[in-house]
């Protein structure tokens, strides 16, 4: 782990591998740290669109994907579903913010690539105040769920954060091809990119020359490749048939 002394106290997260299905979903296994404490509101909100009430289970977006990709006869693994958990990006997103200069003003602009049901458009909303988030799905069924949960948003969080808070927030949720879509204008990428293959990799790679100098780009399992993106950190987590890896990488000139 490339971590210093004074960070070990944060814990990385792990991908889970369903035996059934092989979606994967990116979990925590450590105790609730300082951070997730001082986030209890943040907690509740995302529970308030991802929760119960609103009949979801933990394998909800798993099952919509599944349908659908059978339902149209889709067999490319890369699409095969990953999710995130709020507690463990809540830890990935400090990190970024305490290690890597982001986050430090207002604003800004966070693009989820292959967002499913849209956990890391929502989780970011509720961990800084963006003035943009993009959500980017090609499957339509789990485009649609983020376009009812904006609803929810608009109606149940956007009170308990404020106006000040949420009045300049732009949300875009576009159901398309991320390699056809235009996502240059992002300060951090965010990739659950365990299922793409080299072959994704290397056209998201060349995709991503377009992003200005500086721009983060976080992915897992698999890294952005070429001289193009420099890593700065790696956390190493624990998965069903080994490690895996978070890459943290940065846009850089050349």
């Amino acid at each position: 782990m490339s971590e210093s002394d004074s960070d070990a106290s944060i814990e990385p997260p792990t991908v889970a591998i369903s035996p059934d299905t092989g979606d994967t979903e990116i979990v925590s296994t450590s105790p609730p740290s300082a951070l997730m404490d001082s986030l209890k509101r943040e907690v509740d909100l995302f529970d308030k669109l991802y929760g119960e009430q609103r009949g979801f289970t933990e394998t909800h977006g798993k099952e919509i994907s599944r349908a659908e990709r059978k339902r149209e006869g889709y067999i490319s693994t890369t699409l095969t579903y990953g999710e995130i958990r709020f507690d463990t990006f809540a830890e990935l997103m400090d990190v970024l913010k305490t290690r890597h200069g982001a986050m430090k003003e207002d604003g800004g602009v966070f693009v989820d690539i292959g967002c499913g049901i849209g956990k890391p458009v929502f989780g970011a909303a509720l961990l800084h105040k963006f003035d943009k988030i993009v959500g980017i799905e090609i499957l339509e069924d789990l485009y649609k769920v983020c376009v009812e949960t904006m609803q929810h948003w608009t109606r149940e969080v956007k009170p308990v954060l404020g106006e000040e808070r949420t009045q300049d927030m732009q949300f875009s949720f576009l159901n398309n091809d991320f390699l056809i879509a235009d996502w240059s204008d992002a300060d951090i990428v965010f990739m659950n990119s365990t299922c793409f293959n080299n072959s994704l990799m290397i056209d998201l790679s060349a995709k991503g020359k377009a992003l200005a100098p500086g721009t983060i780009v976080v992915t897992t399992t698999r890294r952005m490749v070429g001289p193009a993106f420099d890593l700065v950190e790696e956390l190493q987590m624990e998965e069903s048939w080994g490690d895996a890896t978070v890459y943290i990488q940065k846009r850089v000139e050349r």
